[in-house]
């Protein structure tokens, strides 16, 4: 009898850890949305008013920014030191690699962060501030879209496990 109770208790906890595990999947996605969002304005502030080489501008932002943004753009900054004939896009490209697995976006997420490559250290100040200013509008937008989903889904996927769990135990019993 206690252990019936004790694995269904088990199986049931189980399912709503599942549950609510995804749904801090969207949770992650918004933060880390806003964190890529506040990097790409200190990364402004740094060549706008810091005239900041690239390597360095990317410490000073990786430093400020919680993981795992804040650890792409210090692998990024890690990588250009390490190998000189690698341009900007290809260390980020490498870091962003690198880092994939402990950044929670899905969808078209990855290719949008991948974009954000193609805008370090290419043309001068103003076209770099008009690349950087699309790249925002767009990040803006992935931003609402994530808090829609956000919204939408946390809910239900917590509830599902829970359901899940508990429909589970009572096919089993």
């Amino acid at each position: 009898m206690y252990l019936k109770f004790w694995g269904a208790s088990l199986i049931i906890l189980a399912a709503y850890f599942f549950g609510h595990n995804i749904s801090s999947m969207y949770r992650n996605r918004v933060c880390q949305l806003e964190e890529l969002l506040l990097g790409l304005e200190m990364f402004l502030t740094e060549i706008t008013y810091g005239l900041t080489p690239l390597p360095q501008a990317f410490i000073n932002i990786g430093k400020k920014l919680k993981d795992p943004v804040g650890r792409l753009f210090s692998d990024t900054a890690w990588i250009m030191q390490k190998s000189r004939g690698l341009s900007a896009r290809e260390c980020w490209k490498k870091a962003l690699k690198n880092n994939s697995g402990a950044l929670e976006f899905f969808g078209g997420g990855l290719e949008l962060l991948d974009r954000l490559g193609f805008i370090w250290g290419k043309g001068d100040k103003s076209g770099q501030l008009r690349q950087i200013a699309l790249m925002q509008e767009l990040l803006r937008q992935a931003h609402r879209e994530a808090q829609q989903d956000y919204q939408k889904n946390e809910k239900m996927w917590k509830y599902l496990g829970l359901l899940g769990g508990l429909t589970l135990v009572i096919f089993l019993i």
